[in-house]
């Protein structure tokens, strides 16, 4: 029987037909030691051949064979999860001001606040990638991603709309200096007008940034209260 990817476990069929590369699904790609000792061990234990950290900041296992997926999952102390749905999309985030001295804000925080907020993300036929960098330097790429955030010295800056892939988009700037609590408000109304355009024909599996360049932005920022 012919293999194919395990999407239940998020396991992916590798080049060799044969073993799955699985992910440990990282919060803004931070790991503590104990967690990063777990990997190593179960990477060694089930042969892994390499490990890869994914462009979103998670650890990714290649050449896991399909009867040790379940084990693996649980030597590392995570559980089996479809992580490659479209609306499932991780958050990547810089160190911000926890470690970095250009760091402006919180964006582990931020991060944990999003994610026991609002994943998995509402119903959404396309993707949802968010960027948070602690400074302008971006290094969490903020400006290419469905929703981003830039931390200053009064607050977060958010944008919208951003993409890489092959039809590349900026993100476009709807709020400065804002708090913690107005930015998971407004994601709050943002993520529900996105869940709505994606039951309609005409933007259904269409990113953000396309739906927007094709109706115009008026209509996000009255809902998320930034008109």
């Amino acid at each position: 029987m012919e293999k194919s990817d395990i999407l239940p476990k998020g396991a992916i069929l590798q080049r060799d037909q044969e073993t799955y590369a699985i992910t440990a699904r990282l919060l803004g790609g931070v790991m503590d030691v104990a967690t990063g000792r777990r990997i190593a061990d179960a990477a060694e234990k089930f042969g892994v051949e390499m490990l890869k950290v994914t462009g979103d900041g998670r650890l990714a296992l290649m050449g896991v064979k399909e009867e040790d997926i379940e084990a693996a999952y649980g030597e590392m102390g995570f559980k089996a999860k479809a992580g490659i749905a479209l609306c499932q999309q991780y958050i990547k985030a810089c160190p911000g001001n926890a470690f970095c001295q250009r760091g402006q804000q919180d964006t582990l925080g931020m991060a944990q606040k999003i994610d026991e907020k609002f994943y998995p993300y509402p119903k959404i036929s396309s993707k949802v990638k968010i960027g948070i960098a602690g400074c302008f330097n971006s290094c969490a790429e903020p400006a290419i991603k469905d929703i981003g955030l830039i931390g200053l010295p009064k607050g977060w800056t958010l944008m919208v709309g951003g993409a890489g892939g092959k039809d590349p988009m900026i993100a476009e700037i709807i709020g400065r200096n804002l708090s913690d609590e107005r930015v998971l408000e407004i994601l709050d109304k943002l993520l529900k007008y996105y869940r709505g355009l994606s039951s309609r024909p005409q933007t259904r599996n269409l990113r953000l940034g396309v739906i927007l360049k094709k109706e115009g932005k008026e209509r996000l920022l009255r809902v998320c209260g930034l008109d």
